[in-house]
């Protein structure tokens, strides 16, 4: 499932300031009604819990009409964590290891409307190098004995066993073009539901 993140923006003329953001909207396809609304004021960072198995989809900035458009971007980037798991039932390191992707950009395409494209398969399965010591503490750390600590004796990389590899939080930012710079105006960390 994919969630779609409508902001609507009030922009001034004013280079230096940081943008009017007038509302706020985040949708899911899940629901019908919003899942998500804010107007100002507002908070410079954001955190987005969409429903289980949501994730970003859309990001639709309004541009006030009364001021000439501004120059604005999305960047985002997906990290990934290792979870092991059990036939339904999973254990994800999420204070662990994460393979963090670079930072990729979307200009606005005109209407204000920008696709977020899911991760690639590389990105989504992307993975630091870890030894079975520290997979042990990591499990341990995060609640896991009897059963989990059998699982992760049997993994000595990502991807072997029981253990596998997958999205665990998507960052967005609204970036504007001041004139010299891109500066941030909004920051956003979504996470997603590792084994949906």
């Amino acid at each position: 499932m994919w969630l779609a993140v409508c902001l609507c923006l009030a922009l001034p003329m004013s280079p230096s300031a940081q943008a009017e953001i007038r509302r706020i909207e985040v949708w899911t396809d899940q629901a019908p009604a919003a899942l998500w609304k804010q107007a100002p004021p507002l908070q410079r960072r954001y955190t987005l819990e969409p429903e289980l198995g949501g994730s970003v989809h859309t990001v639709e900035v309004e541009q006030g009409e009364d001021a000439p458009r501004e120059k604005l971007r999305i960047r985002f980037q997906y990290q990934t964590s290792l979870a092991l798991g059990d036939e339904g039932p999973h254990l994800d390191l999420l204070d662990w290891k994460h393979c963090t992707t670079a930072w990729q950009s979307i200009a606005d395409p005109g209407d204000g409307r920008f696709d977020i494209p899911p991760p690639t398969p590389q990105q989504a399965s992307c993975f630091p190098s870890f030894g079975q010591a520290e997979l042990l503490a990591a499990v341990r750390a995060h609640g896991g004995e009897g059963k989990w600590i059998t699982l992760a004796k049997a993994v000595s990389h990502a991807g072997q066993g029981a253990s596998y590899v997958a999205p665990s939080l998507l960052r967005m930012q609204v970036q504007r073009w001041d004139g010299a710079e891109w500066v941030v105006d909004l920051e956003f960390d979504v996470p997603i539901a590792m084994g949906c």
